[in-house]
């Protein structure tokens, strides 16, 4: 398994939710740690704790802004929230916490893991087709 995808599982591993695991990532592949913006991401957990959007892609939008905010709301979030829709909108029938949980906690350790490491898999590549070095990134993250 690839650095950054250990990395993110230890994140989720570690009580970090989806929301928070995402943005620490974020911060991590730019070489920088935010105490405070990873303890704010947790807002957005479990839908903005109340079983609305999904975290993965609330926080892969916050991710996503961490490298250029401009760009990431007028083309990265959109694209992002498009596959979103077509991948998790499709198989669960929506795409907020309670219909991807189906309403159920339960589903949460089966489901979630997977689909917080695709959503940042598409994150990695919205931004290595905007010109991020996301490679030489990781490689710094390795060499730590």
């Amino acid at each position: 398994m690839e650095s950054d995808i250990l990395m993110l599982h230890e994140f989720l591993q570690s009580g970090k939710c989806c929301s928070q695991a995402l943005a620490a990532m974020g911060l991590r592949l730019r070489g920088e740690e935010s105490d405070a913006l990873v303890r704010a991401a947790a807002g957005l957990c479990l839908g903005v704790r109340s079983g609305l959007i999904c975290g993965a892609l609330t926080g892969a939008a916050m991710m996503l802004c961490l490298f250029d905010p401009a760009l990431a709301a007028g083309e990265m979030i959109p694209e992002l929230t498009e596959w979103f829709r077509d991948t998790y909108g499709e198989l669960y029938g929506g795409i907020s916490c309670d219909e991807i949980l189906e309403r159920d906690i339960h589903n949460k350790a089966v489901r979630c893991p997977a689909l917080v490491e695709s959503t940042y898999r598409r994150a990695r590549e919205i931004l290595e087709d905007a010109g991020f070095d996301i490679d030489d990134m990781l490689e710094h993250l390795e060499e730590e």
